[in-house]
């Protein structure tokens, strides 16, 4: 079996006592691929991490190549919701070409957003678990309360709910952030709008200091925006509990089906700064329920474990769509 693949999920690998072999492509090669298709497209598959690029090249020359045999695997597409008159044209483009797809790999189990927005079908989609990013690094890291609440992250985050939900409360927050990357990642957000009790810190993209700061909060709170159509926030979700963080998240596909309300994580209806200014409120005066939701929430994260559980979950899913 000949796997064309930007991870390392195939490395080392066998079907049927028959080694996998692999080829390694890097972010952007294929955008311009079709010398590189024409050599591949009698591969059995394309398994692409994140790379939705990619994944568009390979649809479009597999239909304009439609006796290729390469089965094509897409997991964690990161799509947006379309906001204006264009990029709704355009996704109508794109869901064309991912009709080509023949397996697509959610960290979410609510994926009826991308299938009402980008029409993809849903008996080609399948849910896997995220994991633990760092997952060591965050078992050996020591925790403590520093006081704040935490708010972080660049992907689709409703930092002006947050920063409502905030005012006026006698508590001190922190949204940590890559500044420069929030726009790019579907977040808009004014620095004007900040109250003075919440701080604003531009992060280095660093991860050991993205852990730390999860490690000394209180709370983290994740705001996720209205129209994310993917599981924004999981990664900064999944490391807080399983720092023993009690997590308050916006009602979204990384909650919906997988988080229970009051027990993993604190749910909230998205862009409703009442309800997240009260759920904050009673977690950080209600020292037993946020330890309960930090404790249930710390034993599901750690269940996920980390890359290697992932890239076998990853693994039985793409042999799965190369051999139907």
């Amino acid at each position: 079996m000949r796997i064309v693949t930007n991870t390392t999920w195939f490395e080392g690998r066998a079907v049927d006592g028959v080694p996998i072999k692999t080829y390694r492509i890097s972010g952007g090669a294929l955008s311009n691929g079709l010398r590189q298709f024409l050599r591949l497209r009698h591969w059995d598959a394309a398994v692409l991490n994140v790379a939705p690029n990619d994944v568009l090249a390979f649809c479009l020359l597999k239909r304009l190549f439609p006796s290729s045999r390469l089965k094509i695997v897409a997991v964690d597409l990161i799509l947006p919701a379309p906001r204006t008159l264009l990029q709704r044209l355009r996704v109508t483009v794109i869901g064309w070409l991912f009709r080509a797809v023949d397996r697509f790999i959610f960290y979410s189990k609510d994926t009826s957003g991308l299938q009402v927005v980008y029409g993809l079908p849903g008996d080609k989609i399948r849910y896997v678990p995220f994991k633990v990013n760092d997952y060591h690094t965050v078992l050996d890291t020591p925790t403590s309360d520093a006081g704040y609440i935490l708010s972080c992250g660049r992907s689709y985050r409703d930092y002006a709910t947050f920063c409502r939900a905030l005012e006026g409360l006698p508590y001190s927050a922190r949204i940590v952030a890559t500044l420069d990357q929030l726009r790019e990642n579907g977040t808009d957000f004014d620095l004007r709008s900040v109250p003075p009790n919440v701080n604003v810190v531009a992060h280095d993209g660093a991860s050991a200091s993205w852990i730390d700061w999860i490690a000394r909060s209180k709370v983290v709170v994740l705001p996720i925006s209205a129209d994310a159509l993917v599981p924004a926030g999981i990664s900064a979700c999944l490391v807080a509990m399983a720092l023993g963080k009690c997590v308050v998240v916006s009602d979204s596909p990384v909650t919906r089906g997988i988080f229970t309300d009051g027990e993993h994580a604190v749910v909230v209806p998205s862009a409703d700064a009442a309800a997240m200014r009260a759920a904050i409120v009673r977690v950080c005066e209600d020292g037993a329920y946020r330890a309960h939701v930090a404790h249930t929430g710390r034993e599901y994260a750690l269940s996920l474990r980390d890359e290697s559980r992932l890239g076998d979950d990853i693994f039985r899913e793409a042999i799965s769509a190369m051999t139907r």
